[in-house]
């Protein structure tokens, strides 16, 4: 493996992370253990492609051949665009990325604000797209980096934890019912959001290819402004 996939790979990662410690302002968490969470984002890909693996056998042993292909069966339908990219790779890869941060970090101390989970899972959404970029990159070689930076494992990072401190909070207050509707929301979202960015990008269409572009750009906006809000208004748990 080259240096220069390795630096491709995991400085951009680690600058987003480093940008995300220095936002914390009450209390900065260990980097030992946001070193270890970015670490079980990177092992959860294995999980992950474990089950795009077994999910994809179970699309395909399913549903009907006839609604699996266009209709002179030279490539796949649209449905099965929509059951791979959402049921299959956004749930595979969201879920993963929440259980290995979750079992990093839920029940350590130093997991006491909500700012904390924003930037516990995060971090895990980029041991991730670290790992996911070293792959790709060692396959494809760096001329497909940039394509790379598009910063969609970061947003659901992001909007993730920020759902998964307030499901902390509701938990420790005793809340269950809040607690468990957050962690919905702190799975569900990112699953829509992944979902919806791999299916407009699988359809092939370059109408759909722009679009879905400018949603990102748009989305990046929302995230950042976001992340900054979140840690002006952190507070503990």
């Amino acid at each position: 493996m080259s240096s220069s996939v390795l630096a491709w790979g995991l400085v951009p990662p680690i600058l987003l992370i480093i940008y995300m410690y220095r936002l914390d302002k009450i209390e900065r968490e260990p980097v030992g253990l946001i070193a270890k969470t970015f670490i079980f984002g990177m092992l959860s890909v294995i999980p992950a492609v474990l089950w795009e693996i077994i999910g994809e056998y179970i699309v395909l042993f399913i549903v009907p051949e006839s609604l699996l292909y266009n209709a002179d069966m030279t490539d796949y339908s649209v449905l099965y665009y929509f059951l791979e990219m959402f049921f299959v790779v956004a749930v595979a890869e969201e879920s993963s990325k929440r259980a290995l941060a979750t079992l990093s970090v839920w029940k350590n101390p130093a997991f006491n604000f909500r700012f904390d989970a924003v930037i516990y899972y995060t971090t895990s959404a980029l041991g991730f797209a670290a790992a996911e970029n070293i792959l790709y990159l060692s396959d494809y070689g760096t001329e497909i980096a940039l394509s790379r930076l598009i910063p969609v494992h970061t947003i659901c990072g992001i909007f993730m934890g920020y759902h998964m401190g307030l499901a902390k909070t509701a938990e420790l207050d005793g809340d269950l019912a809040a607690a468990a509707r957050h962690k919905r929301h702190g799975l569900l979202i990112p699953i829509l959001l992944h979902g919806s960015y791999d299916f407009c990008l699988s359809i092939g269409s370059e109408l759909l290819y722009y679009a879905v572009l400018f949603f990102i750009l748009l989305l990046t906006i929302a995230a950042w402004r976001s992340l900054r809000r979140y840690a002006q208004q952190d507070r503990p748990v």
